[in-house]
């Protein structure tokens, strides 16, 4: 499996094959004497054993490799022997350093990332051994963030995720051999319990409300501009609004590290037009930025805005201002084509359907989708024969001996046998005896309006009694013809 190979003067280098029948690989030792290179052959072909049976290493061996100076360890490493050696022992603690040392991105990503540090250290512990850190665990620890922690389950759905981010640079780092939070249920990312639609009789009360025409455009902008809030609003300048063409560009720090995603163009709408002409009006000679004042004093607005809203007597919705760029994109939506408006939003389809459309009024949609038109011609002709037989038994019914009773009595059984002819002459026969039948019923209602003791004083039934019976005949008569 492995042998010692001597060569040069005196130099050693072990040559193994890491399974039956594989490729040859080399360890060169340098200049050493026989019993040295033999003890390093039968460690190897230990080290060997070990890997084709997927074992651990024992006692020794493990402490034979952790004892390797960083030359000798990096030999082994490069051929295969030695994955993980010396990073073993690294704690949950210490890789969570090196992790931050590396992340790139923003601020927000760093506390985002930093939550999820904090939950996992807090119950697994820092000084935990990362190779100790099993699936269990992991189940676990997602159990304790919804029981112990109380949070929603978008939020441990993302810090779930996060935690398997870690893990796969723990294995890219050869610090890890598995991911225990593969298997862990994420769970849904979207809440929509905590999406509303802000009408747009609301937020103009609360603009009305706003202390200074600033707060009224910051209000305008994040509702009818569906711009950021504060990063995309307190980032617009004065010469991103074009009037004359009626274009906003705006500046995105959220989606600058995507290409061609640091900025867009959004539609100057008439809804925003009138406040921003209104604060350029008052705004100091050379301003830059459209918001001054509360860029300098409100770095946190939505305190602030929670007191307008209070003010103007309104219900606060759950998320304040996103919900407020979902009520616009929502609409937007009704009138404009999904790409066109994820373009002025600055988000993507996928994003939109999950995260922003909702139904503004179901209701009002569903009436307006339903299509009223004709009835088909087939289903009329049913309704009306059925309204005129259920008429004509209500209003003809008499005792047993009564002749109408018989007359009905001679049809129904006239037609039970004409009903299996086939000749036109017995069709014929059968329409003319129905619409007789049809007429005498005419005359019975007619006694009944106009006799004595019937129903006269109502002449609009009586009508309506005569019209159903006409037309039910006449129908009949039409599909008989039509046969």
């Amino acid at each position: 499996m492995a042998s010692v190979v001597s060569y040069d003067n005196g130099l050693k280098r072990i040559e193994f094959c890491l399974y039956p029948n594989g490729p040859r690989k080399t360890v060169r030792l340098g200049r050493v004497n026989s019993k040295l290179a033999e003890s390093w052959c039968a460690k190897i072909e230990a080290i060997i054993a070990d890997k084709l049976a997927n074992r651990p290493h024992d006692a020794e061996l493990s402490q034979w490799l952790a004892n390797l100076d960083e030359a000798m360890l990096g030999r082994l490493k490069a051929v295969g022997l030695a994955e993980g050696v010396g990073l073993a022992q690294i704690t949950l603690q210490e890789f969570m350093d090196r992790f931050f040392k590396a992340l790139t991105g923003k601020d927000s990503t760093r506390t985002s990332y930093g939550n999820v540090r904090r939950n996992l250290e807090e119950f697994l512990g820092g000084q935990r051994q990362l190779r100790g850190i099993s699936a269990p665990d992991a189940d676990e620890w997602r159990a304790w963030l919804e029981h112990h922690e109380n949070l929603s389950t978008p939020t441990i759905s993302r810090r779930v995720i996060a935690a398997r981010t870690m893990w796969r640079k723990a294995i890219r780092w050869k610090l890890a051999t598995e991911n225990p939070f593969l298997g862990v249920k994420a769970g849904k990312q979207e809440n929509d319990a905590r999406k509303m639609f802000v009408a747009h009789k609301t937020i103009d009360n609360i603009i009305a409300e706003a202390p200074d025409t600033e707060w009224k455009v910051i209000i305008a902008l994040a509702r009818y501009g569906g711009l950021r809030c504060p990063s995309e609003i307190y980032a617009l300048k004065w010469t991103d609004i074009d009037w004359e063409r009626g274009h906003i560009r705006v500046s995105s720090r959220k989606t600058e590290h995507h290409e061609g995603k640091s900025e867009r163009t959004v539609p100057l709408f008439l809804e925003l037009r009138a406040h921003l002409l209104k604060l350029f009006e008052e705004a100091e000679p050379g301003a830059t930025f459209v918001i001054v004042k509360s860029r300098l004093e409100c770095l946190n607005p939505r305190t602030r805005f929670e007191g307008i809203i209070e003010s103007a007597g309104e219900k606060q919705w759950p998320k304040l201002f996103q919900n407020l760029r979902a009520s616009r994109e929502s609409e937007l939506m009704r009138k404009f084509d999904l790409a066109t408006v994820c373009k002025w939003i600055g988000n993507s389809p996928a994003v939109a359907a999950k995260h922003y459309a909702m139904s503004i009024d179901l209701n009002a949609d569903f009436d307006r989708a339903s299509a009223k038109g004709p009835v088909p011609l087939r289903t009329q002709q049913n309704a009306q024969q059925s309204a005129a037989s259920s008429a004509c038994q209500a209003m003809t019914s008499e005792p047993a001996e009564s002749p109408e009773a018989t007359e009905k009595q001679s049809f129904g059984n006239d037609s039970q046998k004409l009903s299996n002819a086939d000749q036109p002459e017995e069709w014929a026969t059968q329409d003319s005896n129905y619409i007789a039948v049809q007429n005498r019923s005419l005359a019975t209602i007619g006694e009944r309006c106009d006799g004595p003791g019937g129903v006269a004083a109502d002449s609009r039934q009586c009508h309506q009694r005569r019209h159903i019976v006409r037309q039910a005949a006449t129908m009949l008569a039409y599909h008989r013809l039509g046969r």
